[in-house]
């Protein structure tokens, strides 16, 4: 019968359908910076120079993520009006290395 390789074949297909992966693992959400993160020297200092960098007051930059080690520290933050974050790297004791728009310098 004519049937039987239409009917087979949409058996395979529909078994085969549950192996595609249709999205890749999601990347964890970054932690909101905690109390002690807030009150470290990098922080502070970080805030300081992507409002400084931006022309932006200080309470316009938003950091949604801040992550330390031994050898310095990592911010990451929103500023009202920027269509990406901003990105700064210090040192522990609050010497910014450097400040970074992390979306097209056109945009700027």
């Amino acid at each position: 019968m004519p049937r039987a390789p239409v009917v087979s074949a949409l058996l395979a297909a529909i078994a085969l359908a549950g192996c595609l992966e249709t999205a890749g693992p999601e990347a964890p959400a970054p932690l909101a910076p905690s109390a002690a993160d807030q009150s470290s020297p990098a922080y502070a200092a970080c805030r300081r120079a992507i409002a400084s960098t931006t022309g932006r007051p200080v309470v316009d930059v938003a950091i949604f993520d801040y992550l330390a080690s031994e050898a310095g520290a990592q911010v990451q933050a929103n500023v009202a009006g920027a269509e990406a974050p901003w990105r700064c790297l210090s040192s522990n004791d609050g010497v910014v290395a450097e400040v970074i728009y992390t979306g097209s310098e056109g945009r700027l």
